[in-house]
C-alpha cells in the first residue's frame, strides 16, 4: 500500500470519528482542509495526470457507479460542548452545546459529503443557530485535491457579521466555498469563500496533521489564518442614516484535539484552542464587537454508522 493510500485510510478512519470537529472548524459551515477520503476516486499515481472519473461517471448514466458502493456512505450524529464557540476568529457564544448529523460518501467519484448542526448557547443573550452544509471533494490529481460547497445558517436573533446578536443585524447567511487541498505531509489548503448575505469575500489558508498516538487514539492538530471584506456586515442596506457597514479585519487560529474510539465507530474527543482577531472591540455606532482574543475548550462524543 503507498503512503499516499495508507494517509488516506487513517485519516478517514479518524474523519468520520470526529465530523463534528472538521465541519465546524473554519466560517459557519465546512471548510475543514482535509483530503477527500478513501470513497472517493483514486487519482491517477502521476503527479500531472488529472483524475477524469467525475466527468466518466457522469456520463455514464450508471447510478451504481455515480453513487458509489452503498456500504461507504456513512452517518455520524454526534454532540459537543465549547466553553466558547469561535467563527472566523470571533467568539459568537459562551459555554454551548453543538448536536450535529453529518454524512459523506461517494458521489460522482468523489467525496460527497453534508450535515445539519446546531449551536444551542446556555446563555440567552447569544443566539441559536441552525447550520446547513453540502459539499463534494474530489482527488483532482495525485496530490491535489478540490472542495466545493455551500450552505445557510438561520438565527433566532438578528446579528451581524459571524453571528453576533445585534438589533441592527439580520436573521440568515448563505455562503459557498471552492478550496485546493495538498494530499501531503500537514494538508495545506487555500479557500476563497463568499457570503451573499454579507456581500463578503473570505480568503483562507492552513494547515493541519492528524497522528495515531495509539491504537484508536488520535491526535489533531491545525493552524489558520484568514481575511475577510465584507460590504453589508449588518446583513442588509443598513439603518436609515447609516447604510452599509463595509468592514474587513484578519484573523487567525489553532486548535487541538485527541480522539479515542472507546467502542466500535464511538468516539469521545477533547480539545482546545485558540482565535484571535484585529477587528477592535467596538464597532459602528458602539456595537459591541467581542473580544480580540479568545480561548476555548471542547469535548465531544459522536457515533458513526
Amino acid at each position: 500500500m503507498g503512503q499516499k493510500q495508507f494517509d488516506s485510510l487513517m485519516l478517514t478512519k479518524s474523519l468520520h470519528a470526529t465530523t463534528l470537529y472538521l465541519f465546524s472548524g473554519l466560517t459557519l459551515f465546512a471548510q475543514d482542509g482535509q483530503p477527500a477520503s478513501s470513497a472517493a476516486s483514486a487519482a491517477p499515481e502521476e503527479p500531472f495526470k488529472v483524475n477524469t472519473e467525475a466527468w466518466d461517471s457522469f456520463i455514464s448514466f450508471n447510478g451504481d457507479r455515480i453513487l458509489g458502493d452503498p456500504s461507504q456512505h456513512q452517518f455520524t450524529p454526534s454532540v459537543t460542548y465549547y466553553t466558547s464557540y469561535t467563527t472566523a476568529g470571533k467568539r459568537i457564544a459562551r459555554d454551548s452545546i453543538m448536536p450535529s448529523i453529518a454524512t459523506s460518501g461517494p458521489l460522482f467519484g468523489g467525496d460527497g459529503y453534508g450535515a445539519f448542526t446546531g449551536v444551542i448557547p446556555f446563555d440567552s443573550q447569544y443566539t441559536n443557530q441552525f447550520n446547513a452544509v453540502g459539499g463534494w471533494k474530489y482527488n483532482l490529481t495525485e496530490y491535489i485535491d478540490v472542495d466545493v460547497g455551500g450552505g445557510f445558517a438561520l438565527y433566532d436573533k438578528n446579528s451581524f457579521g459571524e453571528g453576533q446578536p445585534s438589533a441592527l443585524g439580520s436573521w440568515y447567511r448563505s455562503e459557498f466555498y471552492f478550496g485546493l487541498i495538498g494530499d501531503f505531509l500537514l494538508h495545506p489548503a487555500a479557500y476563497i469563500v463568499y457570503d451573499s448575505n454579507l456581500e463578503q469575500v473570505e480568503g483562507v489558508i492552513g494547515v493541519s496533521q492528524r497522528w495515531e498516538l495509539a491504537q484508536e487514539v488520535y491526535f489533531f492538530w491545525e493552524g489558520r489564518l484568514g481575511y475577510l471584506n465584507a460590504n453589508s456586515y449588518f446583513g442588509y442596506d443598513g439603518p436609515a442614516g447609516v447604510g452599509k457597514w463595509q468592514n474587513g479585519y484578519a484573523y487567525w487560529l489553532t486548535a487541538v484535539e485527541v480522539s479515542w474510539e472507546v467502542i466500535k465507530n464511538g468516539t469521545i474527543a477533547i480539545g482546545g484552542g485558540y482565535a484571535g482577531n484585529n477587528d477592535g472591540t467596538i464597532g459602528l455606532r458602539s456595537i459591541d464587537m467581542g473580544p480580540e482574543n479568545t480561548f476555548y475548550g471542547k469535548v465531544s462524543i459522536s457515533y458513526s454508522f
